[in-house]
């Protein structure tokens, strides 16, 4: 028999946690901040296309040298006054309203010593909050994950389809309904996945963290807002490897991009097995296979996430440790948090906490899910690629026993995800060649490649080194281009 990965705590009840906030607050607060210089961060965005896409197309902004007149610069253009402001804003005539034509006025006036700066005028947005009334004060899991970051890239497609594989699922929830997309129920054989009595809470649970309705009023919100599909395995905490294999086989044949599997056992079946390889081989792309790694605080990671088709998953608790319960090992990719979930439980619209590797699991598997949403064209391999290069690294360098490749990081891996339309890698005047961990880049002109966190590895027109996993980014005439090593 297969067993369920959880832990269940009362319902949620008054605001927790007050007294670490205030602790933190007043570290931030003691912190001293000095600025020595402005700098002027034009000139080292000038030829980024995202930097340009924030711009308003017509107008700059120039800030000169104190006592100097702006006709002395500025010449014949349009300007202003800034509001509230020493700097001039300057409207662009018709003919100066292209990038080309932007840089070129802008490289001349950052080159004139009567310039402090001189940037285009950009356009900024805001940043998303949802309106769920229990997301800020209870799900910290969102926080460390940077889902709410990641929710300014994009928030999910509901063309993208997640299965749990799990306890049945509440699909009329306050929170849930607006996301589900349908499911079968492998125990009774028919296609109403409900759970069977109140009891049966952790498929709920689970499907809340990936796809809770964000945004809704009400509630929690769930990683991604994508479709949830419900394959009823399990049932009072416990299912056999029969309906769990035919459940992986349902999913993977009625379009889910992933498969959560919030549920395990220290024996491996090869029905399961059979079942994982069938949906990462023989469905075109692959399924991307997220299980949790079990509850004991040992060192063996449960199947079927030891398997080599699914990818295993740890949890931390609120301190941003490993959970003492989380079982780990050499398979453990990636960690998550996992003690203090708030998530859906059934019948009546209800919320509870939980703690587990199950509630872990289903946050990897809203990051991968929002991956596929950006870019559902990528391959399972590629996403769970994704996932790993850029994770936040912690316990020892590099994968370790206790963290896997680290925490799961839903804003890194979402800006490291190519977009469809992605410019390829090779382009007129450069030569990229990646074999292994060893990279070779030709160039006419100097590129400059950076790891995902920001930091800047090679600069040059020839480039010869050796990586180590993880995402990167190529600069090059304008264009960015980005590849992973695995």
């Amino acid at each position: 028999m297969t067993f369920i990965i959880a832990l269940f705590r009362p319902p949620i009840g008054s605001v927790p946690g007050w007294d670490r906030i205030e602790e933190i607050r007043l570290k931030i607060s003691g912190k001293k901040h000095a600025t020595p210089s402005l700098k002027v961060w034009y000139l080292s965005r000038y030829d980024s296309k995202e930097y340009w896409s924030s711009w308003d197309g017509k107008r700059i902004v120039v800030r000169l040298k104190e006592g100097i007149s702006p006709s002395e610069v500025l010449g014949d253009l349009t300007y202003r006054k800034a509001k509230f402001s020493d700097s001039w804003v300057v409207e662009l005539p018709e003919s100066k309203r292209s990038v080309a034509s932007a840089k070129e006025l802008l490289s001349s006036l950052n080159l004139d010593v009567r310039v402090v700066y001189a940037e285009p005028m950009l356009i900024y947005r805001t940043t998303f909050w949802p309106n769920d009334p229990l997301f800020g004060a209870h799900l910290w899991g969102m926080w460390a994950i940077y889902a709410d970051k990641a929710w300014d890239i994009i928030r999910g497609n509901s063309s993208v389809k997640v299965c749990v594989v799990d306890e049945g699922m509440d699909y009329n929830h306050e929170d849930l309904s607006g996301n589900y997309a349908g499911g079968y129920d492998m125990v009774d054989l028919d296609s109403d996945p409900y759970p069977a009595d109140a009891s049966e809470m952790h498929g709920t649970h689970v499907a809340g963290t990936i796809g809770a309705v964000l945004n809704n009023g009400v509630g929690v919100a769930g990683v991604s807002q994508v479709g949830i599909l419900s394959c009823r395995a399990l049932a009072g905490g416990s299912g056999t490897s029969e309906d769990i294999a035919a459940c992986v086989r349902w999913c993977a044949t009625n379009g889910a991009k992933v498969i959560n599997m919030s549920l395990g056992s220290s024996s491996p079946s090869s029905e399961i097995q059979s079942a994982l390889r069938f949906a990462t081989d023989s469905v075109s792309g692959g399924v991307l296979i997220v299980a949790a790694s079990g509850n004991d605080g040992m060192n063996g990671v449960y199947y079927p996430a030891a398997f080599p088709e699914a990818l295993a998953v740890g949890a931390i608790d609120t301190l941003g440790q490993r959970a003492s319960f989380s079982n780990y090992g050499v398979e453990l990719e990636l960690v998550a948090p996992g003690s203090m979930i708030a998530s859906t439980v059934p019948f009546t619209d209800a919320y509870a906490y939980a703690d587990g590797t199950s509630m872990a699991t289903p946050h990897v598997s809203g990051v991968a899910a929002l991956i596929f949403s950006r870019n559902p064209n990528l391959s399972a391999d590629t996403v769970r690629a994704i996932l790993d290069a850029t994770a936040i690294d912690m316990g020892e360098y590099g994968k370790d026993y206790f963290y896997g490749y680290g925490l799961v990081n839903a804003y890194l891996a979402l800006l490291a995800t190519p977009t469809p339309t992605a410019t390829p890698q090779i382009t007129k005047g450069l030569k990229v060649s990646l074999s292994g961990r060893k990279l070779e880049i030709f160039a006419e002109r100097s590129i400059s490649l950076f790891s995902a966190d920001g930091r800047l590895v090679a600069r040059g027109t020839s480039v010869n080194v050796s990586l180590p996993p993880g995402a990167y980014f190529l600069k090059y005439e304008g264009g960015i281009y980005r590849f992973l090593v695995r």
